[in-house]
């Protein structure tokens, strides 16, 4: 786990390198702060998290580098847009308008501050902070 945390924190920093605010280069999508470059096909379609009691959650990471997400938890539904971009072993979610995303969101996070996604095979992992819940997602 704590090297999972140190692999997502340099992922942080180098998929926010890659992040620019330069909308007028190249394909983009417009609006959401830091530009959105073209995604990875492999990984690009809609997904369906698994494996966290009371919790719903599905994404589409969208070809052109722009994301959706939601997820409903209790009393608690989230949204969020923004741009995703990887390494070799994490996907983050950007939300739209930032270069940061928030290390430890969880389910009880009020608003969208962005999501670090374990990659494992053709799924995405959730490694959800201070609980030992893993949500899978699965296209």
């Amino acid at each position: 786990m704590a090297s999972f945390r140190l692999a997502a924190m340099a992922a942080i920093l180098a998929v926010s390198a890659g992040c620019t605010s330069a909308p007028g280069e190249g394909p983009g999508v417009a609006g959401l702060g830091p530009y959105c470059g073209k995604g990875d096909k492999s990984w690009v379609g809609a997904y369906t998290m698994r494996g966290v009691p009371e919790v719903g959650s599905q994404m589409r990471l969208n070809a052109d580098g722009s994301f959706d997400f939601f997820l409903a938890y209790g009393a608690n539904d989230q949204f969020g847009k923004g741009c995703w971009t990887q390494t070799d072993r994490v996907i983050a979610l950007f939300p739209g308008g930032s270069r940061t995303i928030a290390p430890d969101h969880t389910p009880d996070t009020r608003g969208f501050t962005g999501i670090l996604l374990e990659k494992d095979g053709r799924d995405l992992l959730w490694r959800i902070a201070g609980s030992h819940y893993v949500g899978r997602y699965e296209k």
